[in-house]
Formats: C-alpha cells, sequence, structure tokens
C-alpha cells in the first residue's frame, strides 16, 4: 500500500503504518500532556514524555481493536490482507462475505475489545495509588472505552455502521441495507459537523471522514451489486494485442501509437512472462529506444485473472494494486485481457439495463430491460 510500511506480523497478519500515523502521535502527545486526568497528565513534571508514551500506547490499543476483528474473520476462512494505521485509526483490510451472520459478529468483536480492555484497565484504578502509574490506568481505561463506544456509532466506516447493515440485511437485500445504513451514516455526519461548529472544530474534520467514507461504501456496494454474477470472461477483451519480448522499445511505441492501448501482455514461446505499459517505456532515453527491449522493462511479477472469476473481485485487484489492467489466463494460456476501461463500461451498461425487483423474501431479482 503507497506511503507504508510494515512493522511487525502478529498472527501472520502484516502490521502497517501509514505516514499519516505519524503526523497524529505528536498531536495525541501534546493533548496528552496538557489535559487533566482522566485524559492526560496535567501539568506534572515529565507530563510530554508521558505523553508520547500514551500517545503510543493509544494506537497499541487500536491495533489490538484491529486484531479482534482480523483473527475472528480468520477463524470463518477469510483472508485477512493486514491492518494499518492511519491518521484516524486503525483499519482491517478484509473481504467481509456479503452474509450478515459473518459481519455482524466480526464488525461487533472490535467494539468489545476496546470495552473489555477499558473495563481491564478501569479495575485497578480503583486500587493504584501512585501519581503516574494511576495516571496511566485511568487513561487507557477512558481510551478503550470512549474507543469501543464511538466506534459503536452507527455509521460507516465505523463499526457500528456495519452492525447496523448486517441486521438490515436480515429482512432486505444487502443493497438496500447499504444504502440505508449509508444513509444514516451521512446524517449522523451531517449532525457532528454541526456540533462540530459550535464546540470542537476537530468534529468537523471526523464528520467530514466519515461522510465521505459513507459515500464510498455506498458506491463500492453499488458497483460490486451491478456486476453481480458477472464473469471476467463476459467482458474481458479476447481479441488481445500481444508483443515479444525481443521487440525494440521503439517499435512498442510506435505500436502503442497505432492501437491506442497503453498497456501489452508480452509472449515468449507462448508463455505469458510479463506485461509492458507506456510508463515503463518512457523510462528509456529517446536515445536508447532501438538498443533496449521489451524484455529490459516489462514487469515479471504479474497480477492475473481467471475467465470465471468475478467482475467485481477484479475492481479490488485493481484497486488494491493500482494498476490499469489485468491479463486473463486459463491455465497456462492467454485468453484475454481485462481493463479498468472494461470494468468501467461494464458497471454503466449494467446500472443502465438492470432494474432490481425486491421478492417478498427481500432478495433482488434482477431483470434485463429490453
Amino acid at each position: 500500500m503507497p506511503w507504508s510500511f510494515q512493522i511487525v506480523k502478529i498472527k501472520g497478519i502484516p502490521i502497517r503504518i501509514h505516514i499519516t500515523f505519524l503526523l497524529i502521535i505528536p498531536f495525541f502527545a501534546v493533548i496528552f500532556a496538557i489535559s487533566p486526568s482522566p485524559i492526560g497528565f496535567g501539568n506534572i513534571q515529565n507530563a510530554y514524555v508521558y505523553g508520547v508514551a500514551a500517545a503510543l500506547g493509544l494506537f497499541g490499543c487500536v491495533t489490538l481493536h484491529e486484531l479482534g476483528h482480523s483473527l475472528l474473520a480468520m477463524r470463518y476462512g477469510i483472508k485477512i490482507e493486514s491492518i494499518t494505521l492511519y491518521l484516524f485509526g486503525g483499519v482491517s483490510a478484509i473481504e467481509i462475505p456479503k452474509n450478515p451472520r459473518i459481519e455482524l459478529p466480526v464488525a461487533l468483536i472490535g467494539p468489545l475489545v476496546s470495552v473489555a480492555l477499558g473495563i481491564i484497565f478501569l479495575i485497578p484504578s480503583f486500587f493504584i495509588v501512585e501519581q503516574v502509574p494511576s495516571l496511566f490506568v485511568k487513561l487507557f481505561a477512558y481510551i478503550n472505552l470512549v474507543l469501543g463506544g464511538f466506534n459503536l456509532i452507527p455509521a460507516f466506516p465505523m463499526d457500528g455502521g456495519r452492525v447496523l447493515r448486517a441486521v438490515l440485511a436480515r429482512n432486505r437485500s444487502y443493497l438496500q441495507a447499504t444504502r440505508v445504513a449509508v444513509q444514516i451514516g451521512k446524517t449522523l455526519a451531517v449532525f457532528m459537523g454541526l456540533i462540530g461548529l459550535f464546540y470542537n472544530a476537530f468534529l468537523i474534520i471526523i464528520a467530514f471522514f466519515i461522510y465521505i467514507a459513507a459515500s464510498e461504501e455506498g458506491r463500492q456496494t453499488s458497483v460490486s451489486e451491478t456486476l453481480s454474477g458477472v464473469k471476467v470472461k463476459d467482458i474481458m477483451t479476447k481479441d488481445v494485442v500481444t508483443v515479444s519480448p525481443e521487440m525494440k522499445i521503439s517499435d512498442l511505441i510506435d505500436l502503442m501509437f497505432e492501437r491506442k492501448h497503453m498497456g501489452y501482455p508480452v509472449i515468449d514461446n507462448g508463455k505469458l512472462v510479463g506485461i509492458v505499459t507506456f510508463a515503463d517505456a518512457r523510462q528509456v532515453p529517446v536515445d536508447r529506444r532501438d538498443e533496449i527491449m521489451v524484455g529490459n522493462i516489462m514487469r515479471r511479477e504479474l497480477v492475473v485473472a481467471a475467465p470465471d472469476e468475478d467482475a467485481s473481485d477484479i475492481i479490488m485487484k485493481i484497486s488494491q494494486k493500482n494498476i490499469g489492467r489485468i491479463p486473463v489466463v486459463d491455465g497456462e494460456s492467454l485468453v484475454g485481457i481485462i481493463t479498468r476501461n472494461d470494468l468501467t463500461n461494464a458497471i454503466t451498461l449494467l446500472a443502465e439495463a438492470r432494474e432490481d425487483i425486491i421478492r417478498p423474501d427481500g432478495t433482488i431479482a434482477r431483470v434485463i430491460q429490453t
């Protein structure tokens, strides 16, 4: 993931830190240093040192919260890509199946972990009399209880929004449940932003983040539902133009101008060995384009798709890998290529052609309009 780096692996799950995380640590360190108990250390000696320790501890608690989601998801057989710590907290890269019986417990476990941690820290706070340890346990009790409660607000991207969707999806379609949950989340974000105008400007930033994330969740779900049942083979380009690893870069660029395509699979002896794009070719100096071959600059680490793979999964691949096209292979044979444009066109056409009809049992029947 761009602008992030791995710091550790826990149970095989990479824990990453995004660059924005490094920006928020000093902010929280200052807040903890100058705030009175239970959210800080007031003006005691070494308050800023304790503030830094508390800020790091805060994101340790966030990591445990996200691990709760990830470890439970793994028990359902769900693959976890990573956990990344961002400016506003942690994000687990989990692709939850559209099944409320799975989404509900996986979404709920994170806040429950935070509340449990809050109680664990709260109990000794009644017995510890030393000033600094007492302030620390009170602070972490407060942090975790607030983290657990805040995440239960029914607004995407917080856990409460996913809990709400899972509950709604029990008696209506997944798409309908998402739309209702997204609308509630956006309404709450607007309300939070209005409160922030009068009380705390930081709430406005959080509200903006929630509103954008809720909108993105709705968009992604609509796209996923639009492509439901569509396979890669249904929308891929079958007449694929390929190039040889021995082709000169100058000839490759001429081909790009002629064909108006910006990327090509590279075939050697009938086997897919790489992919080359205009971005790769333009790195070669003009005066060396007659000497350097495609094989010298092509990308050998390939992201590929299968013909029977769901088209909605390809959107995730293209987004996560930040690539423009994916070769489609059947066994070792190249049978097609699917691009961002293929997906965009399919979504546009299907959204126009399909009409959602809600059955009495809450499922969706799609009818192609003619």
